[in-house]
């Protein structure tokens, strides 16, 4: 038969496109409460999205995990599915690459990734912040977190994760402490450490230093449009609104999307 020809990696991306479309009908949840915006203005994490259909609320809280095999065929798969995929099945991409960059375990696998699908990946998530369809922004601009937060190793992980949730927490001196530690070991770190410092800094109202760590994880990432909304914030404390204001203008050419950025400049406008 002639089905029986097809090979066998395509067989799998064609089984894994159909169970994530079926995954998005199996989350429908018709009493879910609406989503609420941010209480404040703090930036680690863009929220999980819930998906409106039909006057119905899905939430798409989990996601398939990867295989150790399947990794590289299912990013590659992903990437086009980004580009060129219908409405729900960008959808349901964005939200699975979503809950992949922000589980430590998965992103083990991640890191498994040859140097030229890590690469490619970056493009089509920072592409899918452009989408007409607001899901898709939303996941692909929380897939980008994850994955400048992801470390180079398990070990620098594990720490990276540790100081983010000191400062979660409201431990500044713990999370800063433990950020220098990570740097001191001298090897590659993640973009997202010198962001996490600089709010470390924000928190302790020392605008200048918060400043230099936006500057360091812009250097890594340029496109690191939380970082340049920390940035407008530092310049904001230091009363320098005209720079806060471009900054944000800058973060908001890369994620029209980002609301925190928004408010932001509409305050600062209204208190011009």
């Amino acid at each position: 038969m002639a089905w029986l020809q097809i090979p066998a990696k395509a067989l799998i991306l064609v089984a894994v496109v159909f169970l994530a479309l079926i995954l998005v009908q199996l989350r429908l949840a018709p009493d879910a409460e609406e989503e609420k915006p941010a209480a404040n203005q703090e930036s680690p994490q863009v929220s999980r999205v819930q998906i409106s259909k039909d006057g119905q609320l899905m939430d798409m809280s989990t996601g398939p995990l990867l295989t150790p095999s399947g990794s590289q065929e299912l990013i590659e798969a992903s990437i086009g599915f980004l580009a060129a995929g219908s409405t729900n099945l960008r959808r349901a991409t964005a939200i699975e690459l979503a809950y992949i960059a922000g589980d430590p375990t998965e992103q083990e696998k991640l890191r498994e990734l040859s140097a030229g699908v890590k690469t490619r990946l970056r493009e089509a998530l920072l592409r899918g912040l452009e989408d007409s369809d607001t899901t898709v922004a939303k996941s692909c601009a929380e897939a980008l977190i994850g994955w400048w937060r992801m470390a180079p190793s398990p070990a620098v992980s594990r720490s990276f994760q540790q100081g983010a949730a000191a400062y979660e927490a409201g431990q500044m001196d713990v999370a800063l402490g433990t950020f220098r530690s990570i740097e001191e070991l001298g090897g590659p770190v993640p973009p997202d450490l010198y962001r996490m410092k600089a709010e470390v800094y924000l928190a302790r109202s020392l605008p200048e230093q918060a400043l230099a760590e936006c500057r360091r994880a812009l250097a890594l990432e340029p496109k690191h449009f939380v970082a340049l909304f920390v940035e407008a914030r530092a310049y904001a404390q230091l009363g320098e609104e005209r720079k806060a204001l471009e900054a944000l203008d800058e973060a908001l050419s890369i994620y029209e999307g980002f609301e925190a950025a928004q408010q932001l400049r509409a305050e600062l406008y209204r208190a011009a």
